[in-house]
This record gives C-alpha cells, structure tokens and sequence, in this order.
C-alpha cells in the first residue's frame, strides 16, 4: 500500500508538471514583426555618368602621381621648398580622389512610409506622402544629361532647377533607368536597376 501511496503522488506531482512544461516547450517565441514592406533596389553605375565617374578618378590620380614625380625629381635637384610644395598639392590631388565618390548612389529602399535613398557616405531619408512615380522618356533623360553635364562628365548628383521637370534633386547611375518620384514638396530623379520593379514597390508604399 505504501508503494502505491508512493507511486499515486508520483503521479500526482507529474501530471502537476506536465502541462507546464508542455506550455514552457512549445510557447513561440515572441519576435519582433519583420517590415515586410521594405525593398531594397541596387543601382549600378553605367552610360554617362559611369563613364564620367572614371575619368574623373583617372584624372585626379594620375596627376597626383605625376606631382609625386616632380616632388622626387625636384628634391634629387636639392630644391626642398619646390619639392615640399609638389608633395603639398599632390597630397590635395589624392584627397580629392578619395572623396569624388563620397556622393555616389549605391542603392534605394523603399519602406512602408519611407523612401531611402543611401549614398557612399550620406543617407538620405524622405517621407513618402501619396508618392507619385514614373519612368522619364528619352527626351527627359536627355534633358537632365544637358543640365548634369560638367564638361566632359555628367554628375551624378545635384539640385537643378528645369523647364521641364520643375526643382528636383538628382541622385543617379544610370540615366537610362531614370525615374521621377514626387512626394509630398520633394521631387528626386532616382535611377533603380529594375525601374518597372520600384515603381510597383512604391505604389505599395
């Protein structure tokens, strides 16, 4: 008798336990909700402004080189100061090398209320209000590479002020995937790789 005693409490106290573990087992895990809306658009470098992006780098080392050339010569010359002042603007020509693609737009994201558009060394963050979208015709690209044309080089970002698409910001790659977005007082032309599929994403936003 005693050892059924023994064996009914057991089993008292093990069905006691059973439903708790049971519920500390196979609880979920409480986790934060992903923002399924977010979506992230690559946007490379080509025509134009890729082309004018390297030659500007090309440009701008290749002459710091050349003064680190002259610096050496001038110093085997025992000109020190000439020398030193040579070393002086090269060291600004590398600089500036450095830094010609801090502004270079690598990709964009478009969030539930937010459109995001992320530089090598800057972020740049609009609120999406009723967001109106749509690719530029050929006569409208053409016209924005008339107004980033630097020269031989087109920009790949800036502010203008045109005829034809009013005051707009330009962060772009690739002209040919150029697309205008319009929300709330900003304009921006912004050049996705996949134009067709940033628009849908937007007009989900």
């Amino acid at each position: 008798m005693f050892e059924l005693a023994s064996q009914s409490r057991a089993g008292n106290i093990t069905c006691g336990i059973s439903p708790l573990r049971s519920r500390l087992w196979h609880s979920p895990a409480v986790m934060p909700e992903p923002d399924l809306q977010l979506r992230r658009f690559d946007c490379t470098a080509a025509g134009a402004i890729g082309a004018g992006k390297r030659t500007l780098a090309r440009l701008l080392l290749g002459l710091c080189l050349a003064m680190v050339a002259v610096a050496v010569f001038v110093w085997i010359g025992d000109r020190k100061l000439p020398a030193l002042l040579c070393l002086a603007v090269a060291l600004v020509l590398w600089t500036a090398w450095r830094m010609s693609g801090d502004l270079d737009l690598l990709w964009l994201e478009v969030a539930r209320d937010r459109l995001i558009i992320q530089l090598r060394r800057q972020r740049v963050d609009l609120p999406l209000l009723a967001p109106r979208g749509r690719r530029l015709d050929g006569e409208e690209r053409a016209h924005v590479e008339r107004l980033a044309s630097r020269g031989l080089m087109v920009a790949g970002t800036g502010g203008f002020d045109s005829h034809r698409l009013g005051e707009f910001n330009l962060y772009a790659t690739d002209l040919e995937h150029a697309v205008i977005v319009e929300t709330g007082d900003s304009r921006v032309v912004v050049t996705p790789d996949d134009p067709d599929s940033f628009l849908d994403a937007l007009a989900r936003a």
